[in-house]
């Protein structure tokens, strides 16, 4: 597994609007507590799930990655592994560069793809560790921190 460098990290943070592919209307869901987080930190968010209608463009809910406007060039994936390489496909399409693909989510083919496409890719990381985390993220980022495994 190749190294994910701080850097690269700061980098994807640093972008204050991307996309959240596998978005739920679920308040419950990984997806929702991501996006709440995200928005609290002042990231201006479009969530695409093939379920979201036409109507719901206004509220940044879109069907697909080809929808998403030009100046949103990052998308934190938080599919299941069935979909995700459909999404780095999706993702190469439409020329964007930066990728998260949420741990859990990431396939070998999926990551193979990125990378022959020299895409920007984080992967085999929790987006919690790293956007400010609070209570049990914030907990498992200070152990990470104390035993070095956070990327450097």
């Amino acid at each position: 597994m190749e190294l994910i460098s701080k850097q690269i990290i700061d980098h994807f943070l640093d972008c204050k609007s991307m996309a959240i592919v596998g978005a739920s209307r679920n308040e419950k869901s990984f997806s929702a507590q991501a996006a709440k987080q995200l928005n609290k930190l002042g990231y201006n968010l479009w969530y695409v799930n093939p379920k979201f209608e036409a109507h719901e463009a206004d509220n940044q809910r879109i069907s697909s990655i080809v929808m998403l406007p030009a100046d949103v060039n990052h998308l934190l994936v938080l599919t299941s592994k069935s979909q995700t390489e459909f999404v780095v496909q999706q993702a190469i399409a439409k020329g964007i560069k930066d990728l998260w693909i949420q741990q859990y989510s990431e396939t070998p083919q999926a990551l193979e793809l990125a990378q022959q496409n020299s895409l920007n890719t984080i992967h085999h990381q929790c987006i919690f560790m790293y956007a400010q985390p609070e209570g049990i993220h914030k907990f498992h980022h200070s152990l990470k921190k104390l035993f070095g495994s956070l990327p450097k």
